[in-house]
């Protein structure tokens, strides 16, 4: 189960900041096909004096998730985020940064401190 980070300046209204988690969270259940349930994620609004971001982008995605998803894979969650947050919100594609943080599982503590790899 992946674990996502949302990091947006706090110039975005608090129901953007919750429309967004929103949509991203859905995205990643639907390709990861996760359980209602599943839901690792948070979103960090930073006063704008502490929040750069490169031009053209303005939100960074980050997604935690254990290593060996193939590139296809990653391309389908990179456009599935991009396309709905695009036609859900007023954020465009070019603003927006994903990236992903890629861990072996023995690197996930869970279930009240198993190794991942002891059970994934």
């Amino acid at each position: 189960m992946p674990a996502i980070k949302i990091e947006m300046g706090n110039k975005w209204k608090i129901e953007t900041a919750v429309s967004v988690k929103n949509i991203v969270m859905a995205e990643v259940k639907n390709i990861f096909g996760l359980n209602s349930a599943d839901r690792n994620i948070r979103v960090i609004r930073y006063d704008q004096d502490l929040f750069e971001l490169k031009d053209p982008y303005e939100i960074f995605i980050e997604i935690q998730l254990v290593t060996g998803k193939n590139t296809d894979f990653k391309r389908q969650l990179y456009k599935n985020i991009v396309s709905s947050l695009e036609q859900k919100t007023i954020f465009k594609k070019e603003n927006i940064l994903i990236f992903l943080n890629e861990q072996p599982s023995e690197n996930w503590g869970v279930k009240g401190g198993i190794a991942g790899c002891d059970i994934m």
